[in-house]
Parts: C-alpha cells; sequence; structure tokens
C-alpha cells in the first residue's frame, strides 16, 4: 500500500514531461526553411530564397496580406506554400510549425485571398520573342495568340455533390452536372462575362477533340499526330507534315501543365477542402507557376528545377501517349462550327508547310 501512494506521487509529482519552448522550436524550423540553403527552400516551398521574399512583398504591397500579432507574413506564406506542395493536412502542419489548426486555417485563407488579388498580374497574355528552334517551331503558326488544352484535377466533394460533379472520366468537374462535356465548358467560356476572346484572324491551336473551325485549328483527325508516333517516320503529305508541326507547337502546354501538376502536389490528389476554396486554391496554383516563370529569368535555381520536372513529365507523357493511341481516346468537341473556308485556310497552310518541306530536302 506505501509503495503504492510512493509510486503514484513520484509519477504525478517528480516525472513531468520536459518543458518545451514552441516559440523556439518554431523559428529554428523556419529560419532551416527559407533561410537556410537554397535547395531546402526550393525542395520545401517550390521556390528559392530570393523568389520567396519576393513573393511576401507582393502579397503585402498588391495583395492586402497583413502580419497578425502573432504570425508574420514570411510565416504565413510558408505554410500557404507548404500546403500546395506537399498537400499537407493541417495536423501535419500544426506539428512542424507549432500553431493551432485554427491559425494555421486562417492564415491560409488570408494568403490565398492575397494571392487571387494579384492573380489578374499573373493570369493574361503576355509578349514574348522567341529565337532559334522555337522560333522555328511556331514559324507557320504566326496568327496564333495561345494553346489551347483541358486537364482534369481531383477535388473532393460532399457525397450528396458527387453524382452531379462526376463526369464521363470519372475525375471531378467543379461546377458542372454529371452529363456536363468539353464542349458546354467550352460554349461557356465563350459565352460567360469575362469570356475567352479572340480577336479577328487569329486563333487558338486545339487537339483533335476539337472540331475544326473559325478561331481554333486543329490537327487532320485519320492521320498520325501524338510526336513519339514519329519516331522512326517522316512525313508523306501534307496532312502528316501539318500534324507534326501542329503537335511540336502544342506540345508546349501539355508540358507546362505537366510541370504545374509536379510542382503543386495539391493538384494531384483530392484535398480536404470545400469545393470552393479547391477551386480557387487551382487558380492560386498557376498564379503562382506564372510567378515561378517570371522569377526564372532572374533566378536561375528555379530554372534547373523546371528541368528536373519536365524531364520526368516527358517520360509520362510517352507512357501516356501511347496508351491514348492504343485505346484510340478521343473527346469530341462539337460547340466549334467548322466552315468551308476554314478549312480551306488549313488546307492551303499544310499544302504550303509540305512545299517548303519539299523544297529544303530537295536541296539538303
Amino acid at each position: 500500500m506505501v509503495i503504492g501512494v510512493v509510486t503514484w506521487y513520484h509519477n504525478n509529482f517528480f516525472v513531468k514531461e520536459p518543458t518545451r519552448n514552441w516559440e523556439l522550436e518554431r523559428h529554428s524550423f523556419l529560419n532551416r526553411l527559407y533561410r537556410g540553403t537554397n535547395k531546402d527552400c526550393i525542395e520545401q516551398l517550390r521556390l528559392s530564397k530570393n523568389a520567396f521574399f519576393n513573393l511576401c512583398r507582393i502579397l503585402q504591397e498588391k495583395g492586402g496580406l497583413v502580419r497578425t500579432r502573432n504570425v508574420p507574413t514570411t510565416e504565413a506564406v510558408a505554410m500557404f506554400l507548404h500546403i500546395l506542395t506537399h498537400n499537407l493536412k493541417y495536423r501535419v502542419v500544426q506539428f512542424s510549425y507549432c500553431r493551432s489548426k485554427e491559425t494555421i486555417s486562417r492564415q491560409f485563407n488570408d494568403v490565398l485571398r492575397a494571392v487571387m488579388k494579384v492573380s489578374k498580374d499573373y493570369l493574361n497574355f503576355q509578349p514574348c520573342t522567341l529565337e532559334g528552334a522555337e522560333a522555328n517551331k511556331w514559324r507557320w503558326f504566326e496568327r496564333c495568340i495561345e494553346v489551347l488544352d483541358r486537364t482534369h484535377i481531383p477535388v473532393t466533394v460532399s457525397p450528396d455533390e458527387r453524382p452531379r460533379y462526376r463526369n464521363r472520366k470519372g475525375d471531378v468537374l467543379p461546377g458542372w452536372e454529371g452529363s456536363t462535356g468539353d464542349s458546354r465548358v467550352l460554349r461557356d467560356a465563350l459565352r460567360c462575362q469575362n469570356k475567352l476572346e479572340i480577336p479577328t484572324s487569329k486563333y487558338f491551336l486545339v487537339d483533335a477533340g476539337y472540331t475544326n473551325g473559325p478561331g481554333f485549328l486543329a490537327p487532320y483527325r485519320g492521320t498520325r499526330y501524338h510526336l513519339k508516333e514519329w519516331i522512326g517516320n517522316t512525313p508523306q503529305s501534307y496532312k502528316e507534315l501539318f500534324n507534326l508541326r501542329h503537335a511540336s507547337a502544342r506540345n508546349v502546354i501539355e508540358r507546362s501543365v505537366g510541370i504545374l501538376k509536379k510542382r503543386w502536389s495539391i493538384l494531384r490528389t483530392p484535398s480536404f477542402f470545400d469545393i470552393k476554396t479547391q477551386i480557387r486554391i487551382i487558380n492560386a496554383c498557376f498564379v503562382l507557376h506564372n510567378f515561378i516563370r517570371d522569377e526564372q529569368q532572374i533566378d536561375q535555381l528555379l530554372e534547373v528545377q523546371d528541368l528536373e520536372f519536365l524531364s520526368v513529365v516527358d517520360e509520362e507523357f510517352v507512357h501516356q501517349s501511347r496508351e491514348g493511341v492504343q485505346n484510340n481516346v478521343i473527346d469530341d468537341i462539337t460547340t466549334i462550327q467548322t466552315t468551308e473556308e476554314w478549312t480551306r485556310f488549313r488546307d492551303t497552310l499544310a499544302m504550303n508547310i509540305f512545299a517548303n518541306y519539299q523544297v529544303r530536302r530537295n536541296f539538303a
């Protein structure tokens, strides 16, 4: 009896958990995160140290992000990027940052709102000057203003909402009913308030799923198209050569989207946020992606990061293109109406490309 009392007294009053200095632990973690090596900062936050502090400054000056009494803006932005980069749950972030889940949630949403406020500076058409191989790739598509492509990003919705969000591919398509096809999405993009506008005489490069019509230049169907199909083969007709040139140009957007998903893990797997927040997160990832592209002009470390992502993306495309060819996967989009004039435009362009190709081969 006496031994039991002594043991209880000892365990309750003498044996205690060591006292932890949460502020010191947090400070040490953050110093290693964005004041340590560039390698660690890029791996954890997808930004070099210089780019990270530039982003914090922009979100403060233009996005209206302000520090709270206990949380500086650098820590809030780091939390935000950490979650997007690795698709972390709040309880995981809580362990590293020594903050309550309520604080993490509040800071995450504050940064998300700030990113949305600066989005107009990064989601728009940007003039560019092409040189060398890139210029040669686009020389036949001088009137092209952009490449149009589709991608599917998995999200989490409530059980009641799943039937109206699930599309025929089995992925989740925010905001549309189950029968919605890509035609309806494009139709809405062409008719909504902030509609997709196509200047006169200009066009988008689109894949074979789209109808070849005014403003949307598609490849010839039933003709070899994907780049991997051309290994060991040479074009034998104007349609084949046009498709090869078209695929080489369109490959830009496919690789860019691939890098985007590699950079932000939250785009590859469903997250725990509500659907409205998830849609805003997707937009934020595009904003951050373009911010990084701008920063690459003065930050070679970010360029190295993109090259590493790109090598993985290209390997995956090899598998995907073979799979698509074997399964004959084509997703028709009929919103665009073809015209004889536009058909003649494509044929004329294709024949000019082929004629130039034959002349160069004869002189080679």
